[in-house]
């Protein structure tokens, strides 16, 4: 089958779910599928690597359109890259003659919009893999999009995506229960966590001064320090134990909205540190020399979004405390398979209480757990669209 996977970034840009969409693209190769890439020139971040606007990448071809540099996180810039990928993501679905188009939440909305209208007007199937949902992300968040009428239009929007896919994609059950309680009716929803990130290649050494000292025990926050991460109130409820363990160690590693924040309450404190945003090759052995992996979601926030970096830490061996609701199904998930704690309330004194478990607990043994992140695959889906063609 002839299957194009779309997304606004691909490796080389170092957004994760570009390189997921790499590992996807690899595996439908592997099983035979015919499969082109469409996206943007690399912008993701100021050190953004340059790359043709047609590859060959193995066994898939990529397409990328340009679009201006967003270096200067310019915001009329990043809604003028929103229209010009739209656009030419129509133009382009229109044109491909492929038999499955998929699109992503990102540019959130309009992106999967625009591809499930081109590909219900040449007939192909849609997959609508969904990483977060809008406009229930800025409902849920306080955001400007997520009430009154912007929220309406967006919601009109995305149930029209909805009702035209023929597979929606979800990364957990509350995220399909999200979806469920639109009131569409009986939709075609696949539970399928994301693959952990594996990084191309050798592996890159990170910079000396980022490595962690012996006897230091170190939990970590990697990934986009934004306002959905409920960020302060983690490090905080960290901070708690500091003075019981002179060994602690809090690094944040990333950037967003929420970093100048951070920077003003604990760049000074000599058990906490910020590492900037690494390629993943990097930052894979900063991530796997921690002992914790830290994952916070703001409230409601586990209802559309299920954090990926969940899975590239059970890969790396890290125990993980999690600052999310209990009755979440990351919280189900972390005490099935028993490698990580969740706070009981989301205070301080019950994020350092979850903290001391785990600083008490054994190492886990490599390899030695199911694997309890490990993503189904996708060939049960594309094998159902081969079915459903013929």
């Amino acid at each position: 089958m002839r299957i194009l996977l779309t997304h606004r970034y691909f490796w080389p840009d170092s957004s994760p779910y570009g390189v997921i969409l790499r590992q996807i693209g690899e595996e439908l190769t592997a099983a035979g599928h015919e499969v082109q890439i469409f996206t943007s020139k690399p912008s993701y971040g100021k050190d953004a690597p340059d790359a043709p606007a047609h590859q060959q990448l193995g066994e898939m071809t990529v397409r990328r359109i340009w679009v201006p540099s967003e270096a200067r996180r310019n915001p009329l810039i990043r809604v003028l890259n929103v229209l010009i990928y739209c656009i030419a993501l129509f133009v382009h679905v229109l044109r491909s003659r492929a038999d499955v188009v998929t699109a992503c939440t990102f540019p959130p909305v309009l992106a999967a919009w625009s591809a499930s209208l081109a590909a219900r007007l040449t007939g192909a199937r849609f997959i609508y893999h969904m990483q977060d949902i809008h406009p229930e992300v800025s409902t849920y968040s306080g955001g400007r999009l997520g009430r009154g009428l912007p929220a309406q239009i967006l919601r009109w929007l995305d149930n029209q995506t909805l009702r035209r896919a023929f597979a929606i994609v979800t990364l957990s059950e509350d995220m399909a229960e999200t979806l469920r309680a639109r009131g569409l009716g009986a939709l075609p929803i696949h539970i399928i966590n994301n693959p952990p990130l594996d990084a191309d290649g050798e592996a890159v050494a990170p910079p000396a001064d980022l490595r962690k000292h012996d006897g230091t025990v170190r939990v970590i926050f990697a990934g986009n320090l934004g306002r959905f991460q409920n960020l302060p109130l983690l490090a905080e409820g960290v901070a708690l134990c500091f003075d019981d363990h002179p060994e602690l160690e809090l690094m944040f590693m990333g950037h967003g909205v929420a970093l100048p924040e951070l920077n003003a309450c604990w760049g000074d404190h000599p058990q906490v540190r910020f590492a900037p945003f690494l390629p993943f090759a990097q930052a894979r052995g900063i991530i796997a020399d921690a002992d914790v992996g830290l994952v916070s979601l703001s409230p409601n926030i586990y209802r559309v979004a299920y954090p990926s970096k969940i899975a590239t830490y059970h890969k790396l061996g890290l125990r993980i405390l999690a600052l999310v609701e209990p009755e979440s199904q990351l919280a189900r998930d972390l005490e099935r398979c028993g490698e990580g704690a969740v706070p009981a309330a989301a205070t301080p004194p019950a994020i350092a209480v979850a903290l001391e478990r785990l600083i008490a607990a054994p190492m886990p043994i490599p390899n030695s757990r199911h694997d309890q992140w490990a993503s189904a695959s996708w060939g049960q889906i594309v094998d159902a669209l081969r079915s459903d063609c013929r």
